[in-house]
């Protein structure tokens, strides 16, 4: 069993890796030309752009990735039915349960393949991709690190502790600096919301610093006079999907703990919990439709169908995780209900192939 476990991994990862390329040259393709519209401002380059591509196409991928998990399967063991492999093989006596596990133990490698590139690569990558084109096209002087947002203001550093999704701003401390780069003041303020005209800080705390000692204030709203836009606020906050699964439980413990709402998060994590199941159900899919009556379908017509499917399912998820927002469902309901309904369909499928 040793010998064909690694004649089927190596056809499901070869056809992996095979859609994974394909895939790559897309995203690069349709990725550069949605960011041709601003080549050329500021200091936003050909390079630059063809930079932010690469660096966010493995976060492009780990969302694709049940789909490319199908698709390469069947090309994989598309490939072994066009050429009576898998006839042959079940003819040897390799029963449909063996055949199952075979698949599975290959599924496993793909799995780990997808979580290195979600959870190791695409985080840090998207997040340098964002400061880099920030950098290129405004002259601000701008971080996003573990320990917040800095924006160089003026003669003031800003340091904003986190961006929410909707904009608004939390946890801002202010540094104010005189002409020979002694701190004049500091400010703190609980948060800031933009009323689509100004921003507007609550609960300030204000610390000058004179020749006489230290002068405090404490306002609870007023407005905040910045360089900062909405724009680079948008360009810089971090999507919940854009997070790595351990960063996403303490941004969740952090929302709770200050009454904030965290139902993006809470989707985003159950999301990643359940993406090793999804791609294990993506690849087992692909046996009934290449074992069962697409087995003389060729491998054009595998692909189609293939990539309908997984569209399909693809959809379904995401909708059905905005639904489970929108009506207050569990996370881990919405996130894992699609993916468990169609492990049930295609093992009930599989049981009935001899």
């Amino acid at each position: 069993m040793k010998i064909l476990d690694r004649y089927i991994g190596k056809s499901i990862i070869g056809g992996v890796l095979s859609v994974l390329l394909v895939l790559l040259i897309l995203d690069t393709l349709v990725g550069f030309a949605g960011q041709s519209h601003v080549i050329g401002q500021a200091g936003y380059s050909m390079w630059h752009a063809l930079g932010y591509v690469l660096l966010r196409m493995p976060q492009q991928l780990y969302e694709l990735f049940p789909m490319i998990a199908l698709l390469g399967t069947m090309v994989g063991l598309g490939g072994l039915a066009n050429n009576s492999e898998l006839i042959v093989i079940r003819a040897a006596g390799v029963s449909m349960t063996q055949f199952i596990v075979s698949i599975s133990k290959t599924a496993f490698l793909v799995v780990l393949l997808a979580i290195f590139i979600g959870e190791v690569i695409a985080p840090p990558a998207i997040q340098y991709a964002k400061l880099q084109r920030v950098k290129a096209l405004s002259r601000q002087i701008t971080l996003n690190t573990d320990f917040g947002l800095w924006v160089r203001d003026g003669d003031s550093y800003v340091n904003v502790r986190r961006v929410e999704t909707n904009g608004i701003l939390t946890g801002i401390t202010l540094y104010t600096f005189n002409e020979i780069n002694q701190l004049k003041s500091l400010t703190t303020a609980a948060r800031a919301n933009y009323d689509g005209e100004d921003w507007y800080l609550s609960n300030v705390n204000r610390t000058v610093f004179t020749k006489k000692g230290l002068k405090v204030s404490h306002v609870k709203k007023e407005k905040w006079v910045t360089l900062l836009s909405p724009n680079l606020v948008n360009v810089v906050s971090v999507s919940p999907e854009n997070l790595s699964i351990w960063k996403l439980v303490s941004y969740i413990d952090y929302l709770e703990e200050n009454g904030l709402d965290s139902s993006m998060y809470k989707l985003s994590f159950w999301t990643k919990v359940f993406m090793p199941i999804t791609i294990t159900t993506m690849i087992l899919i692909a046996i009934p439709f290449v074992m069962g009556s697409l087995r003389h379908a060729s491998i054009g017509q595998r692909i189609l169908i293939g990539f309908m499917g997984g569209l399909g399912f693809y959809l379904i998820n995401r909708l059905s995780g905005q639904m489970g927002i929108v009506y207050g469902l569990p996370a881990i309901l919405s996130a894992g209900l699609p993916t468990l309904l169609v492990l049930m369909w295609s093992l009930r499928v599989t049981k009935k192939l001899k």
